[in-house]
């Protein structure tokens, strides 16, 4: 249940009279009876005597904010992967800055350390054989699945407001529901968000998109994830007026969401979830009705990029992953004819990696649309078979796949310089039209005929 060099740990700390328990994350889900990532400890060890103690164990100490937080961590002697962190049972003054507290205070009991953790599913510990301890009745609450604010709800936000969307990633990740009153702190304290870091929103935001019930969480919790990101709210009850659509705006787009699948960690693509979230947010702005009432969204997909950028950009997230979803998103509904010349032009400008992921969006988008829609599911199976069909069979995609490159054509007698990509790019060209064979004798001849060798 608790692996050995995490034993190891509790037993050093033991052996030398100090309480000390595996706590949080970690208990609840051995209880939950899913894969556990990472244990920490907690103990009543002061820091620099816990930095003795397991360093004298063999342990090697790798961070130290003891000074700050208590908490030292240290690498296993026995497992190249066994990250131990231990933190002194603590009890906390208030947090001006809402994310930290002002002043930590050692040498608390293992009920105040409970008192001042954030929901009660993470105030659990467990002794080295597996024990259970139980303060504020988080071992109920597993069986309930229910989340739950340790004390005072608001009190817990107005300290850290980062844990009102930890409180939605709990929700997305275990499928619970968010306690009466805790959801109800968390409405009222929406606007603390403002005072988090982008990079931690974003971080938690990940978490929620990407997790199995990331589209339960999102509706369950619209307000707080609208303080977020504003445009998820419009699409409440936002008719689509369309005989394609069954389904208001916000359903659409959670249950493509939902469409997305998850890998063999439980947890969706980062990119295809974030695009699946925001494939359709520029439909609001450009949403007209005409003289049959029929909803018409033209040039959605390109004011869904710019709102993407935008939050992408408010939300700091890296570089490569912005640029994939801002792609995604202006290509989610954009469908060569499905035969092999425009497959091959579509997936040689795009690449065959980008594609497999936004086929894969373009899946999750068209079977989130009225039964209306399901031509456009049979048109997209034809394109992906032949995609599918191009890979296998070695065709020619890109550059990089013609039977020359710009050193054959030097040696053939062109200039080194903006001369080559040109020709390059016209032999591909020709390939993809299938006027041209890809052999190294037909392209040379080609370039000699059409370009000039000087």
């Amino acid at each position: 249940m608790i692996p050995e060099y995490i034993k190891t740990a509790l037993n050093a700390l033991e052996r030398e009279g100090f309480e000390s328990f595996v706590v949080g994350g970690a208990v609840r889900d051995i209880l939950r009876g899913v894969p556990v990532n990472d244990y920490d400890v907690t103990t009543s060890a002061l820091p620099e005597q816990t930095a003795r103690i397991l360093t004298e164990a063999g342990y090697k100490l790798i961070i130290d904010s003891s000074a700050k937080y208590g908490t030292v961590v240290f690498l296993s002697p026995d497992d190249p992967h066994g990250k131990v962190e231990v933190t002194t049972f603590r009890s906390d003054d208030d947090y001006e800055d809402g994310r930290h507290p002002n002043e930590v205070t050692f040498g608390a009991s293992l009920e105040e350390d409970a008192s001042r953790r954030d929901f009660t599913i993470n105030a659990l510990y467990m002794d080295k054989n597996g024990k259970v301890i139980d303060p504020v009745n988080g071992k109920e609450d597993i069986e309930g699945g229910l989340i739950r604010a340790v004390g005072d709800p608001e009190r817990r936000f107005r300290e850290d407001a980062l844990r009102i969307l930890r409180a939605v990633r709990f929700e997305a990740k275990t499928g619970f529901k968010i306690e009466t009153k805790t959801k109800e702190a968390m409405v009222s304290c929406a606007h603390l968000l403002d005072n988090i870091s982008a990079e931690r929103i974003c971080s938690e935001c990940t978490g929620i998109v990407t997790a199995p019930y990331g589209p339960m969480a999102i509706r369950d919790n619209l307000e707080v994830m609208s303080a977020v990101i504003p445009e998820l709210l419009i699409q409440k009850d936002f008719d689509q007026r369309s005989r394609f659509h069954d389904r208001d705006l916000l359903t659409h787009t959670l249950d493509t969401l939902g469409g997305i699948a998850v890998n063999e960690n439980g947890v969706k693509d980062t990119s295809l979830a974030w695009s699946a979230l925001l494939h359709d947010i520029g439909k609001p702005e450009v949403f007209t009705v005409d003289e049959n009432g029929e909803g018409h969204m033209k040039g959605h997909a390109e004011v869904g990029r710019r709102i993407a950028e935008r939050i992408a950009d408010e939300l700091k997230f890296p570089t490569e992953l912005k640029v994939e979803i801002t792609k995604l998103v202006t290509y989610h509904d954009s469908f060569p004819e499905p035969e092999r010349k425009s497959v091959r032009r579509f997936v040689s400008k795009l690449g065959p990696d980008f594609c497999e992921k936004l086929f894969a969006l373009q899946l999750a988008d068209v079977i989130a649309h009225s039964p209306l829609g399901m031509p456009r599911l049979q048109r997209l199976e034809s394109i992906v078979q032949i995609c599918h069909e191009l890979i296998e069979q070695g065709d020619c995609l890109t550059v990089k796949g013609l039977a020359v490159s710009g050193s054959d054509l030097i040696s053939s007698g062109f200039t080194e310089g903006p001369l080559i990509g040109k020709i390059l790019t016209e032999l591909l060209d020709r390939v993809m039209d299938e006027t041209l064979e890809n052999t190294y004798e037909a392209l040379i001849s080609y370039a000699k005929e059409h370009f000039e060798v000087i």
